[in-house]
């Protein structure tokens, strides 16, 4: 009898955790590509960024994007904070910090460069960095599929301006 009770009390000890819910859930997306509209990137940018989950609520996500205006090339990298309520929450307020690089090609005529009102002056300088400081919201599903985000955008360099950041994107 004793065996017997020894085998249902172990079986039953499988069935619980195999109930277990945290065991069932899909691991979280973490690649995202996107286009950002009048964020660091100037005008645009195609970006690519990844999650690195800290805890359920925290995570970082490192950002890298490309653009091209009038004969520069822009480079918006910038590091990112994911505050949430839960691991598998979708929105998510996002704070962060980055530099954009803008390097004039050999076409481009001019010691000014004007986007979005703010201007970027090459006087003697090969390349230009702005730092960027952002807070805004991001909406991102666990599983993936599609994905927005929209900030405010503080631009500091040779002067300092506010400006918006929206992005539409997909994580995979």
């Amino acid at each position: 009898m004793k065996p017997i009770l020894t085998a249902l009390l172990f079986l039953f000890s499988f069935k619980a955790i195999a109930q277990d819910s945290t065991l069932n859930k899909p691991p979280i997306k973490k690649n995202s590509i996107y286009a950002e509209l009048l964020g660091n990137g100037g005008v645009y940018s195609i970006n690519y960024d990844r999650i690195f989950q800290l805890s359920n609520q925290v995570k970082i996500v490192p950002r890298a994007g490309f653009s091209t205006i009038e004969n520069v090339l822009i480079f918006p990298l910038e590091i990112n904070l994911l505050l949430s309520k839960s691991r598998t929450s979708q929105n998510f307020f996002e704070a962060g910090i980055g530099l954009t690089i803008l390097k004039p090609l050999n076409g481009f005529s001019g010691q000014l460069l004007t986007i979005n009102g703010y201007q970027y002056n090459f006087d003697n300088k090969a390349v230009n960095t702005p730092v960027i400081l952002r807070a805004g919201f991001r909406h991102q599903k666990p599983t993936g599929g599609f994905m927005y985000r929209t900030g405010a955008l503080l631009l500091t360099g040779d002067e300092t301006q506010l400006t918006i950041g929206i992005g539409l994107g997909y994580t995979f």
